[in-house]
């Protein structure tokens, strides 16, 4: 995987975030409003061949890829550049594609502003972005692509927040004059319009980080009620939702680009859903950056009015962005052809790699060769699927602990690897939910345990022969894992420990419990906490059941009295929250959205075998409008898992990407959860083995699965607090 853009890219990247961080300032942007152009900021654009980006070289361009372009566009919506500046960039690639060599080269010197439309010409008006100072636009009118020069008389038309947005008469009385016609200038055309969507989606991202900027800002300086206004989860949560769906937006364009170059077959509905889906995420943080700023949000004085309106008027230029819902459904499900622009040198990398993918072979064929119909039969999603023989075939292969050190009796696997093994888990319907949460432990042990504890438990656990819980929460604390009481007393050589903990999943099936105690209850919270690494089979304790509402196992367990020598404490006494600290950070982030991945299939098989009005419900529009929409959120959380496990591998500080991937993909699971419930209503409503369940009853048990993973490993409260910090600078949320 490579997530990072070159040198060069950085460097570019670099110099136009300067060049308009000081030729397009919030005051000037207000002065060209008007008019929709900044005639300044045009001619130095033209001095560092922005609008020749995209032109070969041998053309007079600078022969860069989309990449570099789409870079250009996100530091243009950044600073509000004034002009239609995707428009023209595309549309100088088109004069080059096409010949029209006289009109290039005054346009890629910026004396002349030359359009694109990316909706076709019809009879009446046409609204032409930068239409006010365009001297040509280029459109497609039927199987022709056609250039119309501006009309007399254009003037701005008042508009929501597209610069210089125009109308230009068209009717079959005016002259055209045709660049191609056929089959290939339509494709040319349609290819275009492709590259238009990837800029302006870069464009919008750009404004809506940038409005989420401005808001951090204001939240970290502004005082209300004595304290300042980012500490407010009403407020910091909000600005962490809008963040992790912009990042995902502006990752959702990268990897389409990088699809474009692999020639990969659902590219064409990558290019759909980032374009949608940066629409819909821009407009929301641009709306919760002006909702911070309260009343001065609404002022034209003050800035986020600006992106507010921008960031919702742009993208409108090719319509309801609802219709790339569908259109992405058509290029998925309905093997709709489409043109795709060369994207030029794309040095991203959205999978995980050749080592990755043999390693992915091995675990599979594993799977095939052991996994029998009776370990089918006992198979379940949850800890309830753990069964120690298979765990003890796994270990044996190699394959339950590859990831550890050698000495440790592991391969050394790196992290994309141990995602491989992962997803052919889930992939082969097999739980991994015992050996995550040993592989987890196992490697706070090897950080923190001492050698005798790490002599006897590590061998157990990569033989596969010893599976360990988690203990963190208690009735009482919840979440606030740190407000733990469960004592633990020092008695000699031995700890004493009462107490009770609270979703000891997998407590009934496992030897160990990673207990969190509490040392000394004079010290503040998160102080005098110490780790434990306590035997199941340790007198004084009890497990009791817990069902929930997903078909899972969960436990109470009560310990009274429990004698632990101290060879089972993890890490220095009353340190337990570095460790505790530490074992959290390997929960969050890098995570495949896998319940979204089955909740998309189940809808899909329903909706291929389903009717409405006696034809395939896949045909319905309202029907693939909504599978549109659920596979965009899919490809979100995977963006945001692919980075998440990207900054993991390559060793980068973090700044709250593992929270986010963990926050969108949960949070999103529900709201998908209950929308295609609702599609498929009322069969929907029937279990798995009931005649005429929906999807066998995948989607009923989708909805009652989906608020679990918002609570499980750190609630979507916790991480929005963490995502604010991280990702956006707020100060410490607070209720």
């Amino acid at each position: 995987m490579n997530l990072a853009f070159t040198e060069e890219q950085e460097l570019l990247r670099d110099t136009f975030a300067d060049l308009f961080g000081a030729e397009s300032s919030s005051e000037r942007v207000r002065r060209a409003e008007e008019s929709g152009f900044d005639a300044a900021l045009w001619t130095r654009l033209a001095e560092t061949g922005a609008f020749g980006i995209r032109v070969p070289v041998g053309s007079g361009g600078t022969g860069l890829g989309l990449v570099e372009a789409t870079i250009l566009l996100y530091e243009a919506g950044r600073r509000l550049a004034t002009g239609p500046l995707a428009e023209a960039i595309v549309g100088c690639r088109l004069l080059a594609e096409l010949g029209d060599s006289d009109r290039l080269a005054a346009a890629i010197a910026g004396d002349a502003l030359v359009s694109f439309a990316p909706l076709p010409i019809v009879d009446g008006d046409l609204l032409v972005a930068g239409g006010t100072k365009a001297h040509v636009l280029i459109a497609r009118a039927d199987d022709a692509v056609v250039l119309l020069e501006r009309p007399a008389g254009a003037s701005a038309v008042g508009n929501l927040g597209a610069p210089g947005l125009a109308r230009w008469p068209v009717d079959g009385a005016r002259r055209m004059e045709t660049l191609a016609r056929g089959d290939a200038a339509a494709r040319t055309y349609a290819a275009a319009v492709e590259e238009w969507k990837l800029l302006t989606a870069s464009y919008t991202a750009g404004m809506a980080r940038e409005a989420l900027r401005i808001a951090a800002g204001y939240a970290s300086e502004r005082v209300q009620f004595d304290r300042l206004i980012g500490t407010f989860q009403a407020i910091a949560h909000p600005l962490a939702d809008a963040a992790t769906e912009v990042d995902a937006s502006w990752l959702m364009v990268q990897e389409a680009l990088w699809a474009i170059d692999r020639r990969r077959p659902e590219a064409g509905a990558l290019v759909s859903m980032a374009f949608a889906w940066a629409t819909i995420a821009g407009t929301r943080a641009a709306r919760r950056g002006l909702h911070t700023h309260g009343g001065y949000g609404l002022s034209l004085e003050y800035d986020p009015q600006l992106y507010y309106r921008r960031v919702k008027a742009v993208p409108l230029l090719a319509g309801d962005p609802n219709d790339f819902l569908l259109e992405a459904a058509d290029r998925l499900w309905s093997g709709a052809a489409v043109a795709l622009p060369d994207v030029g040198l794309v040095p991203l990398e959205f999978e995980l790699g050749p080592e990755a993918d043999a390693f992915r072979l091995r675990v599979r064929r594993f799977f095939e060769e052991n996994l029998t119909d009776e370990l089918r039969e006992h198979a379940h999603f949850s800890w309830d699927g753990h069964h120690a023989g298979f765990t003890r075939k796994l270990a044996a292969a190699g394959l339950a602990f590859p990831s550890w050190p050698r000495e440790y009796g592991g391969e050394e696997r790196g992290v994309y690897d141990q995602h491989a093994l992962e997803e052919e888990f889930h992939r082969a319907g097999w739980t991994s939910h015992a050996l995550g949460t040993t592989r987890m432990v196992g490697a706070i042990l090897m950080r923190f345990g001492s050698d005798e504890l790490k002599r006897e438990v590590l061998p157990r656990m990569v033989a596969g022969d010893a599976v360990t819980s988690l203990g963190y929460t208690e009735p009482g604390s919840g979440s606030d894992v740190a407000a733990a009481q469960t004592r633990a007393v020092r008695a000699g050589e031995d700890w004493i420990i009462n107490g009770q903990k609270m979703f000891t999943s997998g407590a009934n099936l496992a030897q160990y419990v990673f207990l969190l105690t509490r040392t000394d209850p004079e010290a503040k919270k998160h102080r005098g906490l110490t780790m434990f690494l306590v035997p199941f089979d340790t007198p004084g304790i009890e497990i009791q059941a817990v069902h929930t509402i997903s078909d899972e196992r969960t436990n109470i367990t009560y310990y009274s009295d429990v004698r632990v020598p101290d060879r089972y404490r993890v890490g220095d006494v009353d340190d337990g929250w570095g460790v505790l600290s530490s074992a959290l950070e390997l929960e969050h982030g890098g995570i495949y959205p896998k319940h979204q991945r089955d909740l998309l299939d189940a809808a899909i098989a329903w909706a291929r075998a389903a009717t409405r009005g006696g034809r395939p419900a896949i045909e319905d529009p309202r029907v693939k409008e909504r599978l549109g929409r659920a596979a965009m959120h899919f490809e979100a959380a995977r963006v945001l898992s692919r980075r998440s496990l990207w900054v993991s591998a390559e060793g980068r500080p973090p700044r709250g990407e593992g929270p986010m991937s963990k926050l969108f993909q949960t949070e999103i699971l529900v709201q998908d959860a209950q929308d295609l419930l609702d599609l498929a209503a009322p069969e929907s409503l029937l279990r798995e083995g009931e005649s005429g369940a929906a999807a066998d009853g995948a989607l009923e048990f989708a909805y009652r699965l989906a608020p679990a993973p918002t609570i499980y490993a750190g609630t979507s409260e916790i991480m929005r607090s963490i995502v604010a910090q991280a990702a956006l600078g707020l100060p410490r949320s607070r209720s």
